[in-house]
């Protein structure tokens, strides 16, 4: 196994590089026809509510580094198969179409478990913040975890 427990241990606590992403109204009629949801008029669509699908669309979207990166810090491909493991949206107000969000997180956890079938693997705990752009207010957070596994030689 190439990543040892401490490398894993030593991730938690880094932070992601961030942006910001914007909810376009015709993004906003796409998400919401495609989970059945009554989608906005994209004309008068500026300032009406969006779908909350979008807190984890915008946090993923703008957090700064692709999915190739984030696995490599864990010292993983795509390849070696890493899986979506929970995720958990809290959103404190509601998401607007036509507003910017400013993007930060951080990973939370990283601990190593031995599955009796499947082997050593690491679960990862990451959070992502989502803050009104400029003034800066709390809108949402999405934790989410992806599990490695990890493949003994």
């Amino acid at each position: 196994m190439a990543f040892s427990e401490e490398e894993l241990a030593a991730q938690v606590g880094r932070r992601f590089p961030g942006g910001t992403y914007t909810i376009e109204p015709w993004r906003a009629w796409l998400v919401a026809d495609a989970v059945l949801a009554e989608p906005p008029p994209v004309q008068k669509a500026a300032g009406e509510v969006a779908h909350p699908l979008f807190a984890w669309i915008a946090a993923t979207g703008a957090m700064g580094i692709g999915w190739d990166e984030l696995f490599s810090w864990f010292g993983a491909t795509a390849a070696d198969g890493p899986v979506f493991g929970e995720h958990e949206t809290t959103l404190h107000r509601p998401l607007r179409i036509g507003a910017t969000y400013r993007v930060s997180g951080r990973v939370v956890s990283a601990e190593r478990k031995v599955g009796r079938r499947t082997g050593p693997f690491d679960v990862v705990g990451y959070e992502l913040d989502l803050h009104l752009d400029p003034d800066g207010t709390h809108v949402a957070r999405c934790w989410n975890s992806i599990v490695f596994p990890r493949r003994t030689t």
